[in-house]
């Protein structure tokens, strides 16, 4: 597990990342134990792209690693469900709210259906993964779960973007102010 402190914009000062490995190995399984039973953090931010990871080879294997959407999307599912899993067992045994925010990267690659992906990710919607969110919901307690699905690019304005500069940068400031909100900052 990697541990990043922000200190170069006064937007993000005072947060602490504690980043885990996506790899699906014994690492990644030893920082999702500490970050969610040996120091419990007060939220997480859950990252997907829609299906538009870069595919990871299997362990042992050379040469590029190939993969359809679908199976991205499945892939994305099952990391859902273990890191969910782990969100409920830390929700249930605190005292206080924690706080959810699925960050949907790659924004710039579907930003025709920026709407429809993200309410694929919403509570409530129906969809595969909105379903594995419903059940976390109901173990961990709806009053107990805040969650927030913010869309995210960091390649606004670029030749080949159909999301421009200044939404890119909007989308980074929406998600580093609901970060602030939800942190007691603001």
């Amino acid at each position: 597990m990697m541990e990043r402190r922000t200190r170069r914009s006064s937007r993000l000062k005072g947060f602490r990342f504690l980043v885990v490995p996506g790899d699906n190995a014994a690492t990644r399984l030893g920082a999702l134990d500490e970050v969610f039973h040996d120091e419990p953090v007060d939220g997480v931010i859950h990252v997907v792209a829609n299906g538009y990871a870069t595919p990871r080879r299997p362990a042992g294997t050379t040469g590029a690693a190939t993969a359809t959407l679908e199976e991205q999307l499945a892939a994305e599912l099952e990391d859902w469900a273990i890191t969910a899993h782990r969100i409920a067992s830390m929700a249930v045994r605190r005292d206080r709210p924690v706080w959810l925010v699925i960050a949907v990267t790659k924004a710039d690659l579907y930003a025709d259906d920026l709407d429809d992906v993200v309410d694929y990710y919403s509570p409530g919607s129906g969809s595969p993964f909105a379903a594995k969110l419903d059940e976390l919901r109901a173990l961990a307690g709806s009053a107990k779960l805040s969650v927030d699905v913010l869309p995210v690019s960091s390649q606004g304005g670029d030749r080949n973007s159909a999301i421009s500069s200044k939404k890119s940068s909007a989308m980074v400031d929406a998600l580093a102010v609901r970060l602030a909100q939800l942190s007691g900052h603001v």
